[in-house]
Protein backbone atom coordinates (compact mmCIF):
# COMPACT_ATOMS: atom_id res chain seq x y z
CA UNK A 1 0.00 0.00 0.00
CA UNK A 2 2.48 2.28 1.00
CA UNK A 3 3.89 2.78 -2.29
CA UNK A 4 0.93 3.66 -4.21
CA UNK A 5 0.49 6.22 -1.63
CA UNK A 6 4.01 7.49 -2.08
CA UNK A 7 5.19 6.31 -5.34
CA UNK A 8 8.56 8.09 -5.10
CA UNK A 9 10.08 6.03 -2.17
CA UNK A 10 10.45 8.95 0.13
CA UNK A 11 9.26 6.29 3.03
CA UNK A 12 6.46 9.10 4.20
CA UNK A 13 2.97 9.70 3.07
CA UNK A 14 1.81 13.20 3.66
CA UNK A 15 -1.12 14.33 5.50
CA UNK A 16 -3.30 15.10 2.55
CA UNK A 17 -2.07 12.25 0.30
CA UNK A 18 -3.01 10.12 3.47
CA UNK A 19 -6.17 11.18 4.32
CA UNK A 20 -7.32 10.95 0.31
CA UNK A 21 -6.17 7.53 0.41
CA UNK A 22 -7.86 6.58 4.22
CA UNK A 23 -11.42 8.08 3.35
CA UNK A 24 -11.43 5.23 0.52
CA UNK A 25 -12.22 2.93 3.78
CA UNK A 26 -15.50 4.52 4.25
CA UNK A 27 -15.02 4.93 7.86
CA UNK A 28 -16.36 8.15 9.41
CA UNK A 29 -13.81 11.29 9.99
CA UNK A 30 -14.14 10.90 13.60
CA UNK A 31 -12.72 7.18 13.22
CA UNK A 32 -10.20 8.26 10.55
CA UNK A 33 -9.11 11.43 13.10
CA UNK A 34 -8.61 8.74 16.04
CA UNK A 35 -6.43 6.65 13.13
CA UNK A 36 -4.45 9.38 12.44
CA UNK A 37 -3.59 10.16 15.85
CA UNK A 38 -2.34 6.95 16.59
CA UNK A 39 -0.54 6.48 13.64
CA UNK A 40 1.24 9.80 14.06
CA UNK A 41 2.11 10.34 18.03
CA UNK A 42 4.37 12.77 17.69
CA UNK A 43 2.44 14.91 15.50
CA UNK A 44 5.03 15.19 12.53
CA UNK A 45 2.51 15.74 10.33
CA UNK A 46 3.22 12.47 7.96
CA UNK A 47 3.22 9.14 8.37
CA UNK A 48 6.68 6.84 7.60
CA UNK A 49 6.30 3.41 7.05
CA UNK A 50 5.74 2.11 10.49
CA UNK A 51 2.94 4.96 10.93
CA UNK A 52 1.01 4.03 7.60
CA UNK A 53 1.12 0.24 8.98
CA UNK A 54 -0.12 1.14 12.19
CA UNK A 55 -3.00 3.41 9.98
CA UNK A 56 -3.81 0.32 8.07
CA UNK A 57 -4.12 -1.96 10.92
CA UNK A 58 -6.22 0.40 12.99
CA UNK A 59 -8.58 0.87 9.63
CA UNK A 60 -8.86 -3.11 9.13
CA UNK A 61 -9.80 -3.52 13.33
CA UNK A 62 -12.38 -0.51 12.57
CA UNK A 63 -14.08 -2.39 9.41
CA UNK A 64 -14.01 -5.33 11.62
CA UNK A 65 -16.12 -3.37 14.52
CA UNK A 66 -13.16 -3.37 16.88
CA UNK A 67 -11.94 0.01 18.89
CA UNK A 68 -9.66 1.72 17.41
CA UNK A 69 -6.73 1.97 20.09
CA UNK A 70 -3.54 0.28 20.28
CA UNK A 71 -4.38 -2.76 21.78
CA UNK A 72 -6.37 -3.68 18.76
CA UNK A 73 -3.03 -3.83 16.68
CA UNK A 74 -2.58 -7.19 17.89
CA UNK A 75 -5.89 -8.45 16.84
CA UNK A 76 -6.49 -10.55 14.19
CA UNK A 77 -8.20 -9.17 11.49
CA UNK A 78 -9.15 -9.32 7.57
CA UNK A 79 -6.19 -7.07 5.54
CA UNK A 80 -8.10 -3.62 5.30
CA UNK A 81 -10.89 -2.36 2.27
CA UNK A 82 -10.70 0.10 0.01
CA UNK A 83 -13.30 1.22 -2.67
CA UNK A 84 -12.52 3.35 -6.01
CA UNK A 85 -11.42 0.74 -7.71
CA UNK A 86 -10.62 3.16 -10.60
CA UNK A 87 -8.22 4.97 -8.63
CA UNK A 88 -4.34 4.33 -10.17
CA UNK A 89 -3.19 4.26 -6.92
CA UNK A 90 -5.33 0.37 -6.35
CA UNK A 91 -3.57 -0.93 -9.96
CA UNK A 92 -2.80 -4.60 -8.86
CA UNK A 93 1.41 -5.03 -8.67
CA UNK A 94 2.60 -7.00 -11.13
CA UNK A 95 2.34 -10.64 -10.37
CA UNK A 96 6.42 -10.95 -10.32
CA UNK A 97 5.94 -9.94 -6.46
CA UNK A 98 3.95 -12.59 -5.29
CA UNK A 99 6.48 -14.57 -4.07
CA UNK A 100 6.99 -11.44 -1.36
CA UNK A 101 3.39 -12.86 -0.06
CA UNK A 102 3.21 -15.80 2.65
CA UNK A 103 2.12 -18.49 0.56
CA UNK A 104 -1.41 -20.36 2.62
CA UNK A 105 0.64 -23.60 2.69
CA UNK A 106 3.38 -22.14 3.76
CA UNK A 107 1.61 -20.08 6.67
CA UNK A 108 0.48 -23.64 8.11
CA UNK A 109 3.86 -24.91 8.31
CA UNK A 110 4.81 -21.87 9.83
CA UNK A 111 1.97 -21.58 12.21
CA UNK A 112 3.27 -25.20 13.92
CA UNK A 113 6.53 -24.13 14.05
CA UNK A 114 4.34 -21.07 16.40
CA UNK A 115 2.81 -22.97 18.36
CA UNK A 116 5.78 -25.29 18.89
CA UNK A 117 7.52 -22.61 20.80
CA UNK A 118 5.05 -22.55 23.12
CA UNK A 119 4.01 -18.80 22.58
CA UNK A 120 2.48 -16.98 25.40
CA UNK A 121 -0.93 -14.92 25.35
CA UNK A 122 -0.33 -15.20 21.46
CA UNK A 123 3.31 -13.86 21.39
CA UNK A 124 6.55 -15.66 21.48
CA UNK A 125 9.75 -13.36 23.12
CA UNK A 126 12.76 -12.60 20.54
CA UNK A 127 14.70 -14.88 23.10
CA UNK A 128 12.67 -18.10 21.60
CA UNK A 129 12.26 -16.74 17.90
CA UNK A 130 16.30 -16.29 18.05
CA UNK A 131 17.32 -19.46 18.06
CA UNK A 132 14.94 -20.48 14.74
CA UNK A 133 16.46 -17.65 13.31
CA UNK A 134 19.81 -18.22 13.91
CA UNK A 135 19.72 -21.87 12.52
CA UNK A 136 19.05 -20.41 9.24
CA UNK A 137 22.93 -19.46 9.30
CA UNK A 138 22.04 -16.08 7.97
CA UNK A 139 24.67 -13.18 8.70
CA UNK A 140 23.40 -11.37 11.66
CA UNK A 141 22.91 -8.27 10.24
CA UNK A 142 19.93 -9.86 7.77
CA UNK A 143 18.68 -11.47 10.38
CA UNK A 144 18.15 -7.92 12.19
CA UNK A 145 16.36 -6.53 9.48
CA UNK A 146 14.33 -9.69 9.35
CA UNK A 147 13.57 -8.89 12.96
CA UNK A 148 12.85 -5.25 12.12
CA UNK A 149 10.56 -5.76 9.45
CA UNK A 150 8.94 -8.71 10.80
CA UNK A 151 8.36 -7.18 14.70
CA UNK A 152 5.28 -4.93 13.16
CA UNK A 153 4.58 -2.92 16.51
CA UNK A 154 7.93 -3.08 17.90
CA UNK A 155 7.15 -4.42 20.76
CA UNK A 156 10.06 -7.50 21.04
CA UNK A 157 7.50 -10.04 20.50
CA UNK A 158 6.01 -11.28 17.18
CA UNK A 159 2.41 -12.60 17.09
CA UNK A 160 1.61 -15.70 14.47
CA UNK A 161 1.23 -13.27 11.57
CA UNK A 162 4.52 -11.55 12.50
CA UNK A 163 6.21 -14.68 12.98
CA UNK A 164 4.94 -16.04 9.14
CA UNK A 165 6.45 -12.74 8.13
CA UNK A 166 9.75 -13.71 9.96
CA UNK A 167 10.22 -17.29 8.51
CA UNK A 168 9.19 -16.21 4.92
CA UNK A 169 11.80 -13.48 5.14
CA UNK A 170 14.66 -15.81 6.08
CA UNK A 171 13.15 -18.09 3.28
CA UNK A 172 13.29 -15.56 0.69
CA UNK A 173 16.82 -14.54 1.80
CA UNK A 174 17.92 -18.00 1.96
CA UNK A 175 17.14 -18.04 -1.85
CA UNK A 176 19.40 -14.81 -1.90
CA UNK A 177 16.94 -12.10 -2.21
CA UNK A 178 17.77 -8.86 -1.12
Amino acid sequence: FIFQVDPTYTGRVGASEAALFLKKSGLSDIILGKIWDLADPEGKGYLDKQGFYVALRLVACAQNGHDVNLSSLNLTVPPPKFHDTSSPLLITPPSTDTHWAVRVEEKAKFDGIFESLLPVNGLLSGDKVKPVLMNSKLPLDILGRVWDISDIDKDGHLDKDEFAVAMHLVYRALEKEP
